[in-house]
C-alpha cells in the first residue's frame, strides 16, 4: 500500500482531512482562514493544545497515555524526540507549536492512524507523515475552540530530531509516556519557520 492509498483512509474519515487540510499553506504563497475575528488579549494555547491532543489520541485508540512533569523556559535547554513537525501559527496568534515522537511510537502511531491494518516496515515508512498529520488535526482542533481570532496554520515543517534539543526564552512543554513509547507537546509564542534554526541545537 502505498503512502497516498493509504492516507486516504485514515482514521476520522475525510471529513476530519477536510478540517485540517483548509488550514494548510499552498506552495507557501496561499494561506487559508479560520473563520474568526480578532478580540483583546490572548487566549491561554497550551491547555487548548493538550486536551486536544490527548482526545485525539485516544480516539485512534493509543492507550496508556501519561503526562508526565512539564516542562519551561527555566530549563533553558530542552531534548527533542527522533521526530519533530512544527507547525506555525500566525495571525490573531504568533508562535509554533511542536510535536516530538520518539521511533518506537511513532511506528506506534501510525499502525493506529490507518484504519487498514499496516506491518512494522510499512508503519516506520509512514510514521513521519503520520507525525505531520497528528500535528495538524491536533493543532486545527485546539484552535476551533477560540473565538473571535483570525488564525493561520502553515504547511509542517518536519526534522529527523535525533541527538537534537532546543533551545528558547519561552516555551511551554508538556511530555507524556505511553506503552509504545515518548513523546512531547511543546508551544513557543512569537516565532516563525525562520527563527527555528536559530533554537534547535545538536546534543553532545
Amino acid at each position: 500500500m502505498s503512502w497516498v492509498d493509504a492516507s486516504r483512509s485514515v482514521r476520522g474519515g475525510d471529513g476530519e482531512r477536510r478540517l485540517f487540510s483548509g488550514f494548510r499553506t499552498r506552495h507557501g504563497k496561499e494561506r487559508s482562514k479560520l473563520g474568526l475575528e480578532r478580540t483583546e488579549g490572548t487566549p491561554e494555547l497550551f491547555p487548548l493544545l493538550l486536551n486536544a491532543a490527548e482526545q485525539y489520541l485516544a480516539q485512534i485508540g493509543l492507550s496508556g497515555l501519561q503526562r508526565l512533569g512539564a516542562e519551561s523556559a527555566d530549563q533553558r535547554e530542552l531534548e527533542l524526540e527522533d521526530v519533530t513537525a512544527f507547525i506555525q501559527v500566525s495571525g490573531g496568534i504568533q508562535g509554533g507549536f511542536l510535536f516530538s515522537v520518539d521511533h518506537s511510537l511513532s511506528r506506534e502511531l501510525a499502525k493506529r492512524f490507518m484504519v487498514e491494518e499496516i506491518n512494522d516496515v510499512e508503519a516506520g515508512q509512514y510514521a513521519v507523515e503520520v507525525v505531520a498529520e497528528i500535528a495538524n488535526i491536533v493543532t486545527a482542533h485546539s484552535l476551533r475552540e477560540i473565538e473571535d481570532l483570525d488564525i493561520y496554520l502553515g504547511n509542517p515543517l518536519m526534522l529527523l530530531s535525533r541527538d537534537m534539543g532546543m533551545r528558547a526564552n519561552v516555551f511551554q512543554s508538556q511530555p507524556y509516556a505511553a506503552p509504545h513509547g515518548r513523546c512531547r507537546w511543546i508551544y513557543i509564542p512569537k516565532m516563525d519557520k525562520a527563527e527555528l534554526a536559530s533554537i534547535v541545537t545538536v546534543r553532545g
